[in-house]
């Protein structure tokens, strides 16, 4: 958690943050947190603002700048969980490289702040704690009973 992250702007349902990506340009990225039908249970996408408004859950940017990133998402998650306690949240890749991008970055996070979250991964339909060495494409985070402790 002591890597760089950039200021974010949250909506006033604490659901949606956005910030400014400053990498090799400025690019708008939206980190969401979207109910599902299951009472506590959310799934968490990253995208980037079109100029339209609508936002592109698919591309990559390619900006340079991916730990900043990371940790911003980080940040965000752990501010939705101190305000959701709660809350479950799922995080689905869209392919392979990008898993294994989430991998890193919860097993990252896991290592400072394993106290306070807990992560599975899914192999096939079935949740299990994260193993070393093995792929997922899906997670859930939560906070550890006894939660975040500021």
């Amino acid at each position: 958690m002591n890597a760089a992250f950039y200021e974010s702007i949250l909506n006033g349902k604490r659901m949606m943050f956005w910030f400014t990506s400053t990498g090799k340009e400025s690019i708008i990225k939206v980190i969401i947190f979207k109910p599902t039908e299951e009472p506590d249970i959310y799934e968490m996408a990253l995208g980037d603002l079109n100029s339209d408004g609508s936002i592109d859950l698919d591309k990559r940017s390619d900006n340079g700048d991916m730990e900043e990133v990371l940790s911003t998402v980080a940040k965000a998650l752990l501010f939705f969980l101190s305000d959701h306690v709660e809350a479950q949240v799922v995080i689905e890749a869209s392919g392979d490289s990008r898993a294994r991008l989430y991998q890193i970055a919860i097993k990252r996070e896991l290592d400072d702040l394993g106290d306070c979250l807990v992560a599975y991964g899914f192999d096939n339909e079935s949740p299990e704690v994260l193993q070393s060495g093995k792929n997922y494409k899906k997670f859930v985070i939560s906070l550890r009973e006894g939660g975040l402790e500021f």
